[in-house]
């Protein structure tokens, strides 16, 4: 059912992945890219950051290094979190723009607001 939504070229997909699983393997990354195989259309959305495993970090993934997409990737961690995480892991200071959901919201937004105005809705 997902499939005859996200293969429509106006669809823009947002494809959600926890951070605390293999992101190469993510199932959401996967339809995503069998529906837009270019990555036009999709924003990455990658979650819980703050319970990853210690030592480890999403930095390659939201610079898009693991799995490109054209309009990017944006990090989230639970509210309460927030803050503090990005606070306290100077791997993700310069990252500022790519977490928390008043990120997301300006993205989608941005992307939507192109959409309309260019009327060439995520052909890149």
């Amino acid at each position: 059912m997902i499939m005859s939504y996200i293969k429509t070229p106006s669809c823009l997909i947002i494809a959600v992945t926890p951070a605390n699983s293999e992101l190469a393997n993510s199932h959401a990354l996967q339809i995503a890219g069998n529906a837009d195989p270019d990555g036009y259309r999709t924003i990455g959305v990658i979650t819980k950051l703050d319970i990853m495993d210690r030592g480890t970090d999403a930095r390659n993934v939201l610079l898009g290094k693991v799995i490109p997409l054209r309009l990017g990737y944006v990090g989230v961690v639970n509210r309460s979190q927030e803050e503090k995480f990005f606070c306290s892991r100077p791997v993700y200071n310069e990252l500022a723009n790519r977490y928390g959901v008043p990120q997301l919201a300006k993205k989608l937004n941005q992307v939507l607001f192109w959409c309309n105005i260019s009327k060439q809705c995520y052909q890149g």
